[in-house]
């Protein structure tokens, strides 16, 4: 999996980016949750509002040598516009002068970030909120087709578990 943005759209910051993980890293991730939106103001207009992509970004204070896994739970999650690179500055401004970030491409659970930001952000407007939930939907979907495809044993019971589906991701 890449990074979605360039460690040359960071120059001004890539002293504070950890290009491998080391220990005692800060932990952080960014993921473009929607595009581009139009939205159509409520008053009587011919101007359309555009608003840019929006990306989620969630962060982790270093690790405890005792438990060198992410916590499910990030200490910072976030939505940031309008580009990834600025989502890194957002989560940069959160890690301390002297310590560095190290993005992790994989390991996050991106439908539990999003909720996170739909419940805590309460400056979210109605777009945001519904393209969220559009967001978190279709990642709970990858994760079920990911788990039937990469679980699926030999017995009958448990074929017939996999072609189930969870009443709240339809």
């Amino acid at each position: 999996m890449t990074l979605p943005y360039d460690f040359q759209q960071l120059q001004d910051v890539a002293h504070r980016l950890a290009r491998v993980y080391q220990p005692g890293n800060w932990v952080g991730g960014v993921r473009r949750a929607f595009g581009a939106v139009t939205l159509v103001p409520p008053r009587r207009s011919d101007e359309l509002e555009a608003q840019p992509p929006h990306f989620l970004a969630a962060l982790w204070k270093p690790n405890d040598a005792a438990a060198p896994f992410l916590s499910r739970l990030p200490t910072h999650a976030m939505v940031i516009t309008p580009d990834a690179a600025t989502a890194v500055r957002g989560l940069l401004a959160e890690v301390p002068l002297n310590a560095r970030l190290w993005m992790t491409p994989s390991h996050i659970d991106w439908s539990l970030v999003a909720h996170i930001v739909m419940l805590a952000e309460k400056r979210l407007e109605a777009y945001q909120y519904r393209e969220l939930g559009a967001f978190a939907k279709s990642e709970e979907r990858l994760l079920m087709a990911s788990i039937s495809v990469n679980y699926e044993g030999g017995d009958s019971v448990f074929c017939q578990f996999v072609r189930t589906s969870s009443g709240g991701l339809d």
